[in-house]
């Protein structure tokens, strides 16, 4: 449904508008302006931080499928991705185009690029999980939180099993292979789309299960993944820190790590409205925000994230070397980058 993505952006505008008129927006304003330049240029670095460490496990991972592909392709494709996400109103779009440019630069494939962009996707869910299910060890209060707890347990078990899928499956390709052909084969379909869909099935399933191989490899990918959400926290932490929240560390992680887990849920593009809205019901609910102070972080961390992965998504266009239809071209035997962008 193409109008879809512009329903979700009229609700998440009012949900924006909605809370700016809860709230005085003078008083926003007011504390905005608390909050220090230090903190915002700390915010700032803790977000590129966390798209730089994020590129080197991307790299780690589509080094496991085929080959390694330069570190700076990697990074400007991230960020472009991320772009496309932020901006574009298409639902997956950035992963889709992740997958298309990091394939025409690096030769790895389509199909195991985008899946191992569902393995990031893994990863990140159960750093996520892990940190906020260890921040409640110091922050005990958080267990009265009955729906927080339980948005925890869910989203914990869906993770546990979508990475034992991924364990069982990388073991035992050939014979997961088998039984899907068994299964095509019950349903009435040519011999060649029954081929083709094996074919895409398979280069996947290889791009989603060469770091299931390797323990080591996952254990490396988990602890960058750990290091990836904390840097994102740290961030966060010193702009509540510059607008003088007076919380403990672990609820302000427990918190952080919750809002985070927001994003797993359709929203408008560039998370207007969600963001700010998921943030404030986050800090308000746990009893460790004041809705005015907590919705001026969320307004200036917005800003700030949606300004650093724009500048740096149109930089990696230009570094490197394509052109801005490119990015939203989906992948065909007929379709390529140009030349000089595959080489640059």
């Amino acid at each position: 449904m193409r109008s879809r993505p512009f329903v979700y952006l009229g609700i998440g505008l009012v949900i924006f508008l909605l809370l700016v008129y809860l709230v005085d927006p003078s008083k926003i304003v007011a504390q905005a302006s608390r909050i220090p330049p230090l903190s915002i240029a700390w915010f700032l670095a803790s977000i590129l931080i966390f798209h730089f460490l994020r590129s080197i496990r991307w790299r780690i991972i589509l080094g496991a499928i085929r080959k390694d592909p330069a570190l700076k392709n990697v990074f400007w494709t991230n960020m472009i991705g991320y772009a496309v996400n932020s901006f574009i109103p298409v639902r997956f779009g950035g992963e889709v185009a992740r997958a298309y440019i990091i394939d025409a630069k690096e030769g790895i494939g389509f199909f195991p690029s985008l899946s191992s962009v569902a393995v990031e996707r893994i990863l990140d869910l159960l750093a996520i999980v892990g940190i906020a299910t260890l921040s409640i060890l110091a922050y005990t209060s958080a267990l009265g939180q009955a729906s927080f707890i339980a948005i925890l347990i869910i989203t914990g078990l869906l993770t546990a099993t979508m990475l034992a899928v991924l364990l069982i499956g990388s073991r035992n390709l050939p014979l997961t292979m088998k039984g899907l052909d068994w299964l095509l084969r019950k349903i009435p379909m040519k011999q060649g789309w029954r081929e083709r869909t094996l074919g895409v099935i398979q280069s996947s399933l290889e791009g989603a299960t060469a770091i299931g191989r390797d323990y080591k490899l996952l254990s490396l990918t988990l602890f960058l993944s750990i290091l990836i959400w904390m840097a994102s926290f740290l961030g966060f932490y010193a702009l509540f820190l510059g607008i003088g929240l007076n919380a403990p560390i672990a609820a302000i992680l427990f918190g952080i790590m919750l809002f985070q887990l927001s994003f797993i849920l359709p929203s408008a593009p560039g998370n207007v409205g969600s963001f700010e809205g998921f943030l404030v019901l986050v800090f308000t609910g746990l009893g460790i925000g004041q809705v005015d102070s907590t919705l001026a972080v969320a307004v200036v961390s917005h800003i700030v994230n949606l300004l650093t992965i724009g500048l740096l998504g149109i930089a990696g266009v230009g570094f490197l070397g394509l052109k801005f239809k490119d990015v939203f071209r989906l992948p065909t035997k007929n379709t390529k980058i140009p030349l000089e962008a595959q080489s640059a």
